[in-house]
């Protein structure tokens, strides 16, 4: 009971530093603007990925065909293999069709389904948010939809936290607690 004064205004302080870190953390966290650019830097680092995937793909296809080619050059040029140049080149031109197509046959399949699962499911969420947003899902386009929507929930946010200090103040304790900080 007869803990010193100032012991505890030091106390309350370090609480509520404590408590301000926690809420600037969890602005940061739950900051509309910020998650749609997370969402979208981590959907381009996908399709980056993808796409490095299939030039790599691409690439491993040239340089096949061009040693396929400089293989047939040099035979045509050695006189080996019998028939006439054009047979040769035609020859070449199939095994090169032959052993391209599947990769790109391949990497067209993979990507497809992909593309048709995702293109449906972004159109609708895009119409659902532009409605939200009191934007014409028609006419208005995905980052006028999205800059709207997340201007307004941050809004909405705000204006929360300001009329419920002691409601912020609880979650952060809470959360302060659950994150053993």
């Amino acid at each position: 009971m007869g803990e010193d004064p100032e012991q505890l205004e030091r106390d309350i302080e370090a609480t509520r530093a404590k408590l301000g870190q926690d809420i600037d953390a969890l602005e940061e966290k739950v900051n509309p603007k910020k998650v749609a650019n997370r969402s979208v830097a981590s959907a381009k680092e996908k399709v980056v990925e993808v796409k490095d995937k299939v030039v790599g793909k691409a690439a491993e296809a040239k340089d096949k065909a061009t040693d396929k080619a400089a293989e047939a050059k040099e035979k045509m040029q050695n006189g080996g293999g019998g028939g006439t140049g054009g047979q040769k080149a035609g020859g070449l031109a199939d095994t090169v069709k032959e052993k391209a197509g599947p990769l790109v046959g391949t990497a067209r399949e993979k990507a497809q389904p992909l593309v048709d699962k995702a293109a449906p499911v972004a159109q609708q969420v895009k119409e659902k948010a532009a409605v939200r947003a009191g934007l014409d899902p028609q006419t208005a386009d995905t980052k006028q939809v999205a800059t709207t929507l997340a201007g307004e929930t941050w809004a909405t946010l705000q204006d929360q936290t300001r009329r419920n200090p002691a409601l912020v103040g609880g979650v952060a304790l809470v959360l302060g607690f659950l994150l053993g900080r």
